[in-house]
């Protein structure tokens, strides 16, 4: 009854897992680091689902085949009605030796993520710079838009009501670039942040599946 809800557990959680990675992943966005940075973060932090969802079926076999090795060196008889005859017990080291396989391939997979964070770093630090280098563009022009302008106004008649204004404008557009460069700044922390974090939590679930991979 056990191994019943053994692979209950394990089926569901693997389906939670694939489920809820497959439908964040589509539609593919591979020029987007933000999709990038999504993904990965969503997998290591679903990955428990996967980890627990293998373990439990790989149970299923591990105790059926350590059960009949125990009556086996017992020199217990087998009933009838047993499950552990010659096919059945081929049928667990299968099943064991498929789930070790992808487990192995599953730690391979979060080595990758890992190794993928470099690039997601490097990409996500020149996206930031190259769009508040735009935005910085952009208020430059503004203010030398405004400053034509008003050089331009004929009902300004000094050049100290120009300066005043000139002033002003230019301590806001100040304002703006220090406010710009502090807010890379905070996007550039969370980035290296989340990449500090998926590159650990990989390295984490890699050991754990490449464990049970050899857990025999």
């Amino acid at each position: 009854m056990i191994k019943k809800y053994l692979i209950l557990i394990g089926r569901t959680f693997i389906a939670t897992f694939i489920l809820v990675n497959f439908f964040n992943i589509i539609p593919f966005n591979f020029s987007n680091n933000a999709w990038y940075v999504a993904n990965s973060m969503l997998m290591v932090d679903t990955a428990s689902l996967m980890l627990i969802g293998l373990s439990c079926l790989k149970l299923v076999p591990f105790l059926a085949i350590n059960d009949n090795n125990f009556i086996n060196s017992n020199n217990e008889v087998i009933p009838e009605d047993s499950n552990f005859d010659s096919e059945q017990m081929q049928k667990y080291k299968k099943n064991m030796k498929n789930i070790n396989k992808f487990a192995t391939y599953l730690s391979y997979v979060f080595v990758f993520i890992a190794f993928l964070q470099t690039y997601v770093f490097v990409n996500g630090i020149s996206k930031i710079d190259l769009i508040y280098s735009e935005k910085m563009v952009q208020i430059e022009k503004k203010y030398e838009n405004f400053k034509n302008k008003i050089s331009s106004e004929s009902n300004l008649d000094s050049q100290n009501d120009i300066k005043r204004y000139l002033d002003a404008n230019l301590i806001e557009k100040n304002n703006l670039y220090e406010n710009l460069l502090k807010e890379a700044d905070k996007v550039k922390f969370l980035l290296v942040k989340n990449v500090i974090k998926v590159i650990l939590m990989s390295l984490v679930w890699a050991y754990g599946f490449f464990k049970l991979a050899n857990f025999n």
